[in-house]
């Protein structure tokens, strides 16, 4: 079971609470079967914003294959906007036998995408800066926030450890992975996917692009990175070799040769303009 809280001020909250539970279980290599909503409410929400935010997660649950399973609403005045906390239910992934070699880090998709996809949906003002064919290109990664699939075939695939790109964007989840794994990790900043798009829309607010939520991205752990980038690809998922676990504890991440150590995870750079 997992259970996440989405309090983003954004008006797809539904969409993006089903994602993030679907997510963090689909990291632990558990398929989600079942979604449970707990909405809190400000007074005076009209019942049409509930309403709106029912038929958001009602259509990605349909999506994701999952049944919504009851719930709980609650008009409370300990929140000032909508509130989803999502519950998310299943059962083990087909696994395959993994490698006691594994070390080899893979990620899928691309840095930022969840965060680019709010943006160019919340942010008017974005239309007077950038043509309306980027903004629509960011809005349709909206279709791709799920990890479900590519955790699947991961799974099946044997590779030992899974993260997903939520909150604080790669540099949190290697971070994360460093955790799990209790290992180090050397990662080539450069090899990191990330559209151009959304380094343009990064730029535009002074955020990096590295730590911006991004869910719908995977970090794998296998041994046989070029294998697993090849399955994930004929199911049409990108996916590329970003780096490897080591035997120490240092958090690596190298630039053009430079080396940088990584911090503790900071703040989500999105919170700069959504809160």
């Amino acid at each position: 079971m997992s259970a996440d809280p989405v309090t983003l001020k954004v008006s797809a909250i539904g969409e993006l609470a089903v994602y993030s539970a679907v997510n963090a279980l689909s990291a632990e290599k558990i398929l989600p079967e079942s979604f449970r909503p707990v909405i809190l409410l400000p007074p005076g929400t009209e019942e049409e914003e509930l309403r709106r935010i029912m038929d958001r997660i009602c259509r990605v649950c349909a999506l994701e294959n999952l049944v919504v399973e009851g719930g709980h609403t609650e008009v409370t005045s300990a929140v000032t906007r909508p509130v989803v906390i999502g519950a998310c239910t299943g059962t083990a992934m087909n696994r395959g036998k993994g490698s006691a070699k594994a070390g080899q880090i893979i990620m899928t998709k691309w840095a930022a995408m969840e965060g680019s996809c709010i943006l160019a949906q919340e942010r008017e003002e974005l239309g007077r800066v950038f043509p309306e064919t980027i903004l629509m290109r960011l809005r349709k990664l909206g279709e791709y926030l799920s990890v479900k699939r590519e955790a699947q075939i991961c799974a099946e695939e044997g590779a030992e450890y899974l993260v997903d790109l939520s909150e604080g964007g790669v540099c949190a989840a290697l971070w994360r992975l460093s955790v799990k794994a209790r290992r180090g990790f050397v990662a080539d900043l450069m090899a990191i996917p990330v559209l151009q798009e959304s380094i343009e829309l990064a730029n535009h607010y002074d955020m990096d692009p590295y730590k911006i939520r991004s869910a719908g991205s995977l970090l794998a752990v296998t041994a046989d990175a070029d294998a697993l980038i090849a399955r994930l690809e004929d199911s049409g998922i990108p996916a590329v070799r970003i780096g490897e676990l080591t035997d120490n504890n240092d958090k690596i991440l190298m630039n053009s040769g430079e080396i940088r150590y990584l911090d503790l995870p900071q703040p989500d750079e999105l919170l700069k303009v959504i809160r």
